[in-house]
């Protein structure tokens, strides 16, 4: 089963390249909009406990070894993103490789961004970025004896670029490069209870890229040379809970049992910290709120043999909300999921007023 909270996977993408001017500019926008990407602009906007939330590596063996203990789940999104007359279009595939107790992953993504900047009138920006991303993950519950335990590894292939132009009367003034150097991302995750019906996760990102910009600077026409260091780092933390498990309300075979016993809330916390050569430094702390659940109990589903359809939303505390449509597939098309979803984030300030993000993604499991 592949929920739309798989779409937290494309924030490997977008990592910042830019110039521009001190305080905050283009660089910390694409910044902001690669956190974006790592789970601000989910649907849901809630995943670091989540057991299909998978951008925690801690996660990955959670949501792939309970529905394939041994196989390869293949999945493909696309993203359109507009930030405000800017419109980005991303492509990813994903493998993810299950051999209980680990699991591997290999997501392969493409950014291609253009339009017009808000805060600078007749200026056109170009961006395209390739990255690939490697995670692990091992269930600690079965190697280490450490009930409900996982523990995962990722990082960023370094070496790769990502290049912005900036454009004025069709004349490219500004050519900027920035060179991924480093991005690990460690996490754990905790599951306990009936059902799994607590779970608790974290993780930490730390961004390192080196950035050389040529040209003249956007704002003041003087001839621009700079070479320096972007660092990003955040941290999340959050819990994801079946609230009526415990409460004893899910047993029994009742249509209002069996949807409760779905209905899954969560909350999560960051802390983020930007630093972006010559626009200075940016930090945040965030709180995400949403639910989940199955839209219709499979009593009232006359094709709950075949498909259920799932439905999940999310608000935080800075104004950004989302929500989500999948369809999971039962009985001969269990091994496939689609999903959709939009949502709306108020985190760029230079770019655009908010990013609007429409997600679509299917995925396949092939049990080997």
């Amino acid at each position: 089963m592949l929920h739309l909270r798989h779409l937290s996977i494309v924030g490997l993408l977008l990592l910042a390249a830019a110039p521009a001017r001190g305080d905050h500019g283009i660089g910390t926008d694409l910044t902001s909009l690669n956190l974006c990407l790592y789970g601000d602009c989910e649907a849901r906007g809630s995943y670091a406990a989540d057991p299909y939330g998978l951008y925690n590596p801690g996660i990955l063996t959670v949501g792939s070894l309970e529905h394939l203990p041994r196989g390869v789940i293949v999945s493909g999104s696309y993203f359109d993103l507009g930030i405000g007359g800017i419109d980005s279009d991303i492509g990813t595939g994903v493998l993810t490789f299950a051999y209980t107790p680990v699991a591997f992953q290999v997501a392969v993504g493409y950014v291609e961004a253009h339009g017009a900047i808000r805060r600078l009138p007749g200026v056109d920006m170009s961006f395209r970025t390739r990255a690939v991303r490697l995670a692990a993950g091992v269930d600690a519950e079965r190697v280490f004896g450490v009930r409900g335990l996982s523990l995962g590894l990722a990082g960023v292939v370094p070496g790769m670029h990502s290049d912005l132009r900036l454009k004025a009367a069709g004349s490219t003034f500004v050519e900027s490069t920035e060179t991924r150097e480093v991005e690990i991302i460690p996490g754990v995750h905790w599951r306990g209870g009936d059902r799994y019906w607590f779970m608790a996760g974290a993780f930490l990102d730390a961004v390192r890229n080196g950035v050389k910009a040529n040209g003249l600077d956007p704002e003041s026409g003087t001839p621009l040379h700079r070479s320096g260091t972007t660092n990003a780092w955040f941290a999340r933390v959050g819990t994801s809970i079946l609230p009526f498990v415990p409460l004893g309300l899910a047993d029994g075979e009742s249509p209002r049992a069996e949807w409760l016993g779905w209905l899954r809330l969560g909350i999560d916390v960051e802390y983020r910290n930007i630093s972006v050569p010559d626009e200075g430094g940016d930090s945040a702390t965030i709180a995400y709120f949403g639910a989940d659940g199955m839209l219709l109990p499979d009593a009232y589903n006359p094709l709950a043999d075949w498909v259920r359809p799932w439905i999940l939303g999310g608000v935080d505390t800075r104004g950004g909300w989302g929500a989500g449509l999948g369809a999971y597939g039962r009985g001969l098309l269990r091994a496939v999921g689609c999903n959709a979803a939009v949502s709306s984030r108020p985190i760029t300030q230079y770019l655009g007023n908010r990013v609007e993000a429409l997600a679509f993604t299917c995925s396949v499991m092939v049990p080997l």
